[in-house]
This record gives structure tokens, C-alpha cells and sequence, in this order.
């Protein structure tokens, strides 16, 4: 999940016609590794930037806002679970966040992924990858996209 509408109406759709209220619900957010790093003018190439823990943890509030806001605060409150929440600090990429998504739901042993596409378009999705096409190539356990709502 992300702080994006497309996140939340997919996460809203999910809720009301997937969900079940006896589901154990995991949300995942990654938060990317470059966005917490010190920030230097032309690092060499085998240069590994320090972490500013003062970004990082700013970072993270700002990731436990937006689910609160976004995705707990329309929760069923008739549901027999709480969603547990899952905010991950990674190398950032398409695959890389579809492989964190991939490797969570083994380490669950999820019954499926349930997620939003964003609309990027053609060309943008060209360079820059889908994290939801990597999980669907990738992910074994079953896999619930939900597009453009």
C-alpha cells in the first residue's frame, strides 16, 4: 500500500466485496532506502550512503499517518481481527518492492495478495515496470489485483 487514492479506493473495494470478517489481514508498506540516506553531491560507485535516522524516522510517522488515516480508519469495526501492519525499509525498485511483497506472503503463508494497480500508462509502465505484473509473475500463492476503480 501507498499514500496514493488508487491504494485507498482499492483497499475500500477490497474491504467491501473480498473481505471476510473472520480474515487475518496484513497490510504492507515499503518505505524506500534512498529516502532515508544521507545525502551527499556525486557519491562513487561503490560508495554506500549513511542513514540520516532523523529522515528515516520521520518517514516511518509519516507511513503510520497515512494507513491510520487511509486504510485503519475505514476498517469494519465488526471484523474479529485487527489489521496487523508490515512497514518494511528496502532497496527500491519494481522488483524489489514485488520481491519484499512476495517473500512477506511466504513468510505469512498467505492465502492471497490482494492489491491496487496504479494507472501509470503505457510508457511509463514500459520504463518503469509494474509491481503488481512482478507479483502476479512471481508471487506463489494466489494473487487478487484490483484496477482502476
Amino acid at each position: 500500500m501507498d499514500d496514493s487514492d488508487d491504494s485507498q479506493r482499492s483497499f475500500h473495494w477490497l474491504v467491501h466485496n473480498f473481505l471476510k470478517m473472520d480474515d487475518e489481514v496484513h497490510l504492507l508498506h515499503v518505505i524506500p532506502r534512498m529516502a532515508y540516506t544521507t545525502t551527499y553531491s556525486v557519491p562513487a560507485l561503490d560508495f554506500s550512503p549513511g542513514i540520516d535516522r532523523d529522515k528515516y524516522e520521520d518517514l516511518v510517522r509519516k507511513s503510520e499517518a497515512f494507513i491510520v488515516k487511509r486504510f485503519l480508519s475505514v476498517f469494519p469495526e465488526e471484523s474479529k481481527s485487527t489489521p496487523i501492519v508490515h512497514i518494511i525499509k528496502s532497496e527500491t525498485d519494481t522488483s524489489s518492492v514485488g520481491h519484499i511483497v512476495c517473500q512477506k506472503a511466504a513468510e505469512l503463508k498467505a492465502n492471497c495478495v490482494a492489491m491496487g494497480s496504479h494507472n501509470k500508462g503505457a510508457v511509463k509502465e514500459f520504463f518503469l515496470g509494474s509491481v503488481s505484473h512482478y507479483i502476479m509473475a512471481n508471487c506463489k500463492v494466489p494473487v487478487m489485483v484490483v484496477k482502476g476503480i
